[in-house]
């Protein structure tokens, strides 16, 4: 069998061999020396396997992803370019970008990504967003895709990856047989059990009056859903919302678990949500009191009407009555009749009160003497008010303010519209805040607001739809009388005579439009419910027999949605209505880092002093996510990753609504140049003040640190940025730097944590009025002080997550230098590298990320540690990482630079190192070992230690008053205050 096998690896060797390059292969793998067979071997019975690349211009993992298709490595992808013949000319075989890589991977690792946990550690809200966050930095910072996947544990045990510069989850995804990852996260409960233990908790009801397929095939709805339907992203209960649950619980997605079974037997006691609302649903109709009716003005008659309102009536009696109520109660300009047929109601306490009502002359009120259906009903009212236009209005429905007139505006606005629908939450199409969904589940504001906010998210604004929906249906007279009523003999009872009518007039020339600025409520198949399972199959069999494109058309525009950014209007009200009177806005980006703790650590502060913070998070590009920081906030299902470019209104228009005290400026970075001023045009348009906070250098560096490629600080030579470095964005430098300028001399109060960045950014952009406070921070009591310990080894501990820009190269350097001359030096890095493979090589130990300050302080105390160095090769602008050794009680050594050089010397503590020793390891391990002496030790203690802390952030940090409102100073306000200035 041995003999056989090489054989065969044989002829495959030579299929391959011209496209294998041995020498790459042996020197990207060292572990490939120790393998006996050969590099070409290896690779052929292991290493594609494994997703390894057998030449600096093959990728395994895009060739086989891209082309391949394959659910684990079943094929070799080299050998499978090989034998491409033709195609080979058209196949890439590796990414042009690491974003066209990022895109294929996205494929692969989406349906066992997991963005609510990765969002809980982010803050990033969009799905999409968080993936490729993931797929591009954030495995680097030790961020996990889900919460059963430690990436960290997974690169230990595979240090191949790292080679790859790959991300560890899309690595696994990519390279496990997926029988494999189904069998250890599969379900394989037999159906019957699953229908047995749904069935009590089951809605078949909702089932089969929401799927009238189901309704129509005559199934158990259980079995069906059981089966199948949960695949189809079915709902088994109005509360139970199956897409919802899949999506927030990829889990199940890997072995294909019925989500409605595991979130009865697992996830209700795990405290998983069902859906993203709560079980709080729109609370029933009630009909009005007897003294609700007193002093209710009557509407005009049919003949005096501008639009004729008309209500057909067979059932619910609460609901009716409370819709007859609203429409009367609700005043309009334009003069307005209300017309209301009872189709022989089975009711007979609602006849008896339509007929007290119409006594009254409250409304014009006819009775069929016999039932005609909802069709035959309507029609007669389409006889009945002759070349008016009307409005079709379901018994089922409340309307709100003046809803009438905003409707007569569309039509009057343009005459080509021919039906107008508008929002609802049960509307199929014209649905909010879902689109096609009965939204059953309440909101955070009462459809009375909803409607209210669509008027001003929307004012005026309208989105064609192929058809209109019944429940509230405007017809223009004028086109009524040219097209004719409703099709009764096609349609008999219902279903369907609204869209055939549409598409009449779409034939005609017209326009069915949704009025993106009217809500009315509905609570859905009330009044002739009892037709709806017979008739529904019926009508939409009627409705493709005369129009064999009406599927098409719907199709079509489910795929383009263009009554999203309605809906994302909206949502976007609601965010500022959810944050209150009281906001501020933070821009800030998603790198992590020492921005973002000291963000998140003001935003608590803030929300301790009543104070609700916005996140505007940037993602890459022109891209920017929107958020309320530290609660759920509302539902916002149309919430997307904006652009500052494409959506530059609409995020105008939010700033509006918000109306904040202020903008907090954190960073910019990750923005291009053209959305970084459009960003800016927008914070100086916005209510309220604009603070900006020095974090970075992104004003001035492409690569925000000074820190160029290859791993060198560049100085800012000259004032000069970009000048002598190798950025794709070097030639706009100058003008970013202009732009920046502007923005910095507009802004209300200018922040720096460290008087060196102060100095720095005055020297380039000054003179400017930069208060120096440094950041508050929540840290541990310092550890008492403490004599060197002894031994023979200096033990050397780095704090944090360590890169080139904070000295990565550096501690690599000196651990080889320390190795080849046997010095008696040891590196921990408390934290974790980007270069960890390469770290291990030199010996040096990397302890991963630590939870917070406690355990940082616990892990230096285990690892015995002598001496604390702060690698960092650019002038940081302040660093958490020194708090911590400095609470350690422990020597600390820094290079002269920046913001950890000032602190030491603030606190009258030597150890500032020269810079330029950060290209000499060995003069630097030198220097190390030459601290040695407990001369040179101060004794940091509690009394030496100063940290920063504020009362009150509003007046202490912001300069702000506290009893502040919103961002909209009165006239007559007095300036603030800056506060004490920098001057450099």
């Amino acid at each position: 069998m041995k003999s056989k096998a090489y054989s065969l690896f044989s002829i495959r060797s030579r299929r391959i061999r011209k496209l294998f390059d041995a020498e790459y292969y042996t020197t990207q793998y060292p572990d490939v020396g120790d393998y006996g067979g050969g590099p070409l071997d290896h690779y052929l019975r292991h290493g594609f396997r494994e997703g390894r690349d057998p030449a600096p211009d093959f990728s395994t993992l895009y060739y086989k992803d891209k082309y391949l298709k394959t659910a684990g490595l079943t094929r070799n992808p080299l050998e499978a370019h090989a034998e491409a013949g033709a195609a080979r000319a058209s196949r890439t075989t590796r990414p042009a970008t690491p974003e066209a890589f990022h895109a294929v991977q996205a494929e692969v690792v989406r349906p066992y990504f997991d963005a609510r946990h990765y969002g809980s550690l982010t803050g990033l809200v969009d799905p999409e967003t968080a993936l490729l966050d993931y797929l591009a930095s954030g495995w680097r910072r030790g961020l996990d895709p889900r919460p059963d996947f430690d990436g960290t544990t997974y690169l230990q045990a595979n240090p191949h990856v790292r080679l790859l510069n790959l991300s560890p989850f899309y690595h696994y995804v990519s390279t496990t047989p997926m029988p494999d990852f189904a069998q250890a996260h599969g379900d394989r409960t037999p159906l019957s059990e699953v229908i047995a233990a749904i069935r009590p908790y089951f809605d078949a009801a909702h089932y089969r009056a929401s799927y009238a397929d189901v309704a129509a095939s005559g199934v158990d709805p259980v079995a069906h859903y059981a089966s199948h339907g949960w695949k189809e992203g079915r709902d088994p209960t109005e509360l139970f919302w199956t897409s919802y649950y899949v999506r927030t619980n990829p889990d199940l997605a890997l072995g294909g678990t019925n989500p409605f079974f595991h979130y009865l037997r697992f996830g209700r006691a795990e405290g998983r949500k069902p859906n993203p609302l709560g079980d709080a649903k729109w609370p029933p109709t009630k009909a009005p009191e007897a003294a609700d009716w007193y002093g209710v003005t009557a509407a005009a008659t049919i003949e005096a009407a501008r639009v004729v309102v008309v209500v057909p009536v067979y059932k619910g009696y609460d609901e009716t009555l409370r819709t007859l109520h609203a429409v009367l109660t609700e005043s309009q300009v334009a003069p307005f009749a209300l017309l209301v047929l009872n189709d022989s109601s089975p009711d007979p306490r609602l006849t008896a009160d339509l007929r007290a009502l119409a006594a009254r002359d409250l409304f014009t009120y006819y009775e069929n003497p016999q039932n005609l259906g909802f069709v035959g009903t309507i029609n007669r009212a389409l006889e009945l008010t002759g070349a008016r236009d009307v409005i079709l209005l379901n018994s089922d429905t409340i309307v709100f303010g003046d809803w009438i007139d905003r409707l007569l505006a569309h039509a009057t606005r343009d005459p080509s519209i021919g039906t107008i629908t508008p929002f609802s939450n049960n509307a199929t199409i014209c649905s909010y805040p879902d689109s096609d969904r009965n939204n059953t589940v309440a909101l955070e504001l009462s459809p009375r607001a909803l409607d209210a906010a669509a008027a001003a998210a929307n004012p005026g604004r309208w989105v064609e739809v192929p058809t209109g929906v019944g429940f509230c249906f405007y017809m223009r007279g004028s086109l009524i009388a040219e097209l004719g009523p409703l099709d009764a003999e096609a349609f008999g009872k219902g279903y369907g005579e609204e869209n055939d009518y549409c598409l009449r007039v779409l034939k005609a020339g017209g326009r069915n439009i949704l009025a993106a600025d009217v809500f009315v409520y509905h609570s859905g198949k009330i009044s002739f419910s009892d037709v709806y399972d017979s008739e529904y199959t019926q009508g939409q069999a009627a409705l493709l027999a005369k129009h064999p494109d009406y599927t098409l058309r719907i199709e079509r525009f489910v795929a383009a949605d263009p009554a999203a950014d309605v809906r994302l209007a909206l949502d976007l009200y609601r965010l500022a209505r959810a944050a209150g009177p009281r906001t501020a806005v933070f821009v800030v980006h998603a790198k992590g880092g020492g921005a973002s703790v000291h963000a998140d650590h003001l935003a608590r502060r803030l929300t301790d002093e009543g104070v609700r913070v916005v996140t505007l998070t940037i993602t890459d590009g022109a891209g920017i996510g929107l958020g309320l920081f530290g609660a759920d906030g509302p539902y916002l299902p149309n919430l997307r990753t904006l652009s500052v470019l494409d959506d530059y209104r609409i995020v105008a228009r939010f700033l509006d609504w918000l109306g904040p005290l202020f903008t907090h400026v954190h960073s910019f970075y990750g923005l291009d140049a053209t959305a970084t001023s459009a960003l800016m045009d927008l914070i100086e348009a916005a209510p309220g003040r604009t603070v900006v906070t020095l974090h970075d250098y992104s004003s001035v560096c492409l690569r925000n640190h000074l820190v160029t490629r290859e791993g060198i600080y560049c100085g800012l030579p000259g004032g000069r940025p970009c000048a002598d470095c190798d950025c794709a964005e070097a030639r706009p430098g100058l003008d970013r730097m202009a732009r920046h300028a502007a923005f910095y001399r507009a802004a209300d109060r200018i922040l720096a944590p460290s008087h060196d960045t102060a100095t720095r950014i005055d020297a380039l952009f000054g003179p400017l009025a930069i208060t120096v406070l440094p950041h508050e921070e929540e840290l541990p009591e310092p550890l008492p002080p403490r004599a060197p310990r002894g031994g023979p080894v200096r033990r050397i501990g780095v704090l944090g997550a360590i890169g080139a820009h904070k000295g990565a190269d550096v501690i690599h350097a000196l651990a080889r230098d320390a190795r080849r001359r046997g010095l008696d030096l040891a590196f921990t890095i408390i934290g974790h590298s980007d270069i960890p493979e390469k770290m291990a090589a030199m010996g040096v130990v990397e302890t991963g990320r630590y939870a917070d300050n406690a355990e940082a302080l616990a892990l230096l105390e285990c690892h015995a540690i002598d001496l604390i160095l702060i690698p960092s090769i650019w002038p940081e602008t302040y660093c958490y990482t020194l708090s911590i050794a400095l609470v350690s009680g422990l020597p600390v050594a820094v290079f002269d630079l920046g913001a950890p050089a000032e602190r030491l010397r603030a606190l009258g503590m030597d150890n500032r190192l020269d810079p330029a020793l950060a290209n000499d390891p060995g003069r630097l391990n030198d220097v190390l070992l030459s601290l040695d002496h407990p001369d040179t030790f101060p004794r940091q203690g509690s009394e030496t230690n100063h940290f920063a802390s504020y009362s009150s952030l509003l007046r202490d940090y912001y300069s702000l008053d506290a009893g502040l409102k919103s961002g909209r100073l009165p006239a007559t306000a007095a300036p603030v205050s800056p506060g004490p200035t920098f001057q450099a």
